[in-house]
């Protein structure tokens, strides 16, 4: 009789352990039911936590296995529509949609015959380009997560420099051969990693910006995270040491305009699922 009892109590002990473990492994409802910015979350295999597409701590985590509830921001979340959508999380270095900004120039707007500058200039250039960004997506998004910077702002960079792939040559280069990739680093400058299309490459135009980011900052202690973005995007073309003044920094930019342009595209590229 007392082996059967010890029989049962191991049994229900088991199927304890089971239940918890059942539990624990699975999505979290208070993530993929919880709503960041209208969308829900999904659950995702990280090293820590910090990124501001984070919703919530409710994934089960063990050890260094980390789970972390992200918005559909982080890809892979379907709306009703199919696909992936964005929300707001802007990375680490500032909020793209709190910088301001007045778009393209005309001699950049006259690239794909727009007749008229300004934010709506920008717009039109980013979604003439938005059916190549999306191919791209998956790779962009890896980069972004990796880099804790925002998808748009990268897919805005990639449209401003390389019109997403279209304005490069067949060995992916561009700028008479100087420029490399969907970001176009410079080979001047910069020891080239990755394919011209890979995340390898993205991951290191990105972490390029952020150094530019991390440059802006030091020269202007007194700048906000939006000022700084600002500045690391205009810096990205014409160097850390071009933003001098808030203001003025795109002189002496590609069109005058590079700063304000790429924030532009960003913002826009915004509600396009980046």
């Amino acid at each position: 009789m007392l082996q059967f009892v010890d029989f049962i109590s191991t049994q229900m002990l088991f199927l304890v352990i089971f239940a918890i473990v059942g539990v624990a492994i699975a999505d979290d409802p208070s993530c993929y039911l919880s709503s960041a910015n209208g969308n829900s979350g999904q659950c995702a295999h990280v090293d820590t936590c910090p990124y501001s597409f984070y919703v919530s701590g409710k994934c089960p985590s063990y050890g260094n296995d980390v789970k972390c509830c992200y918005n559909c921001h982080l890809g892979g979340c379907s709306i009703s529509g199919g696909g992936s959508t964005g929300g707001t999380g802007s990375g680490g270095y500032g909020n793209i949609m709190a910088v301001d900004t007045t778009g393209a120039s005309s001699q950049t707007a006259s690239q794909d015959g727009i007749g008229y500058d300004g934010v709506g200039a920008s717009n039109q250039l980013a979604s003439n380009d938005l059916s190549r960004l999306n191919s791209y997506k998956s790779q962009i998004f890896n980069a972004a997560n990796a880099k804790n910077m925002d998808a748009a702002v990268i897919a805005a960079i990639i449209s401003r420099e390389s019109r997403a792939g279209a304005a490069l040559a067949a060995d992916g280069t561009g700028d008479h051969g100087n420029g490399y990739g969907l970001m176009q680093v410079d080979i001047r400058y910069h020891s080239v990693e990755g394919g011209p299309y890979s995340t390898t490459h993205i991951k290191q135009g990105t972490q390029i910006l952020i150094d530019t980011i991390n440059c802006v900052k030091r020269r202007h202690p007194d700048w906000t995270a939006e000022m700084a973005l600002k500045g690391g995007l205009s810096g990205y073309n014409a160097g850390c040491g071009n933003v001098q003044t808030y203001a003025g920094m795109d002189v002496g930019t590609t069109g005058d305009d590079y700063g304000n342009d790429v924030a532009a595209r960003a913002q826009w590229l915004k509600g396009q699922g980046f």
